[in-house]
């Protein structure tokens, strides 16, 4: 997966004020790629709406 890709979409849903959560890199050994990106994570997620 490539960084501008996620970059972007990360930019996307600050505009949009939409929460990001970026889970982890892609590829064949994920466990090694992590989920930092720009030596941050991102676990945002959205507000919870009572039933």
């Amino acid at each position: 997966m490539k960084k501008a890709w996620v970059l972007a979409i990360r930019d996307q849903c600050y505009k949009a004020g939409v929460p990001f959560f970026f889970k982890q890199w892609g590829g064949v050994r994920k466990d090694l790629a992590g989920r930092s990106l720009g030596g941050r994570t991102y676990d945002e997620m959205p507000n919870r709406i009572a039933a």
